[in-house]
């Protein structure tokens, strides 16, 4: 797994969306699982904070400690799924619509490995944003593991807030399928995700914990 670090760059911001309940995982709070002897949390922000200048923001609940450097926020009312979350990371972000954001799920270990592939090289003129290909046995498209121009993020979740009334339970892929987005494939190992007792193994291995 590649982890070469990527240059701070002052147009690009993130996103850490705080994940489900952990139901596969006993209900454990995955942001504050602790891997490599890091917690979830503070391994994710901190390689968003190495890269984005403009700012960093995970929505998680008021129970979790965030980095001192990361602001907090939380779709209202809770629970409203990744969607509402992105929401209200862009609110709380309070960046300008050509400022770059980078959006991934708290439970995405591996994303210094995935951000080189993310924001080398720069989006092209037509291109609202770009994600990850990725995982196993079959590639798909990770919305979670994307970089987005904020204008259209916000564009596309106030059009669906206006045709649904309310972007809570909707799926990410119904909404951010209408980007003109690129695709770069990524080693499914990259960007393997925390969901079972199996990928918790895993990313112990791999972390050395």
């Amino acid at each position: 797994m590649g982890l070469n670090p990527v240059a701070p760059r002052a147009d690009v911001a993130a996103i850490v969306v705080g994940g489900g309940g952990g139901e596969r995982l006993g209900g454990v709070s995955k942001p504050d699982l602790t891997l490599g002897g890091m917690r979830l949390i503070d391994r994710v922000c901190g390689s968003l904070l190495a890269a984005c200048g403009a700012g960093c923001v995970a929505v998680v609940p008021p129970t979790v400690r965030v980095p001192e450097e990361v602001m907090r926020t939380l779709e209202d009312p809770p629970n409203g799924g990744p969607l509402a979350g992105i929401d209200a990371g862009l609110r709380a972000l309070g960046i300008d619509d050509d400022v770059l954001v980078v959006v991934v799920s708290v439970d995405a270990p591996g994303v210094a490995g995935l951000l080189p592939a993310l924001l080398e090289p720069p989006l092209g003129p037509d291109s609202e944003g770009r994600i990850a290909v990725g995982g196993d046995p079959q590639p798909f498209d990770q919305y979670l593991m994307g970089v987005y121009r904020a204008g259209a993020l916000r564009r596309v979740i106030d059009e669906a807030v206006a045709g649904l009334g309310s972007v809570r339970g909707v799926g990410v892929r119904r909404v951010l399928r209408a980007l003109a987005l690129e695709r770069v494939r990524v080693d499914a190992d990259v960007c393997r995700d925390i969901d079972t007792p199996e990928d918790v193994a895993w990313w112990q291995d791999f972390l050395g914990n």
